[in-house]
């Protein structure tokens, strides 16, 4: 007896790839933000070692970064402090992630580097 299409399963795995693809693709979605946050943290911490001058030079860089990557940041997210041979920077902002539409989140993020 000779089978059709449907019975070999072709419609499941057809949902299945479909899916698989909205997953990845929600998945990057979601991963865009934190991969921006951990990157202007590391930018950060590098900056921070080497031979820096006064907190104007390191909020400077640091809205320099944020632009480069992309990343919402005001003037007035940005605070930088130097006491004795420490120097903190933090930095808050929210970004909003979209899922074609139907699904937004936002995601708070707080960057605190010291050297």
């Amino acid at each position: 007896m000779r089978k059709g299409l449907g019975e070999k399963g072709f419609i499941k795995t057809l949902l299945g790839f479909f899916l698989l693809i909205a997953l990845v693709a929600a998945g990057v979605a979601f991963a865009r933000p934190y991969y921006r946050y951990y990157t202007l943290g590391s930018h950060t911490r590098d900056f921070l070692r080497t031979d820096i001058g006064d907190g104007n030079t390191i909020k400077k860089h640091v809205m320099e970064d944020a632009a480069e990557l992309g990343i919402p940041l005001d003037d007035k997210d940005v605070s930088v402090s130097v006491l004795n041979k420490t120097v903190k920077v933090r930095a808050a902002w929210t970004e909003t992630v979209d899922l074609w539409g139907y699904y937004q989140k936002s995601v708070d993020f707080v960057m605190e580097e010291d050297y």
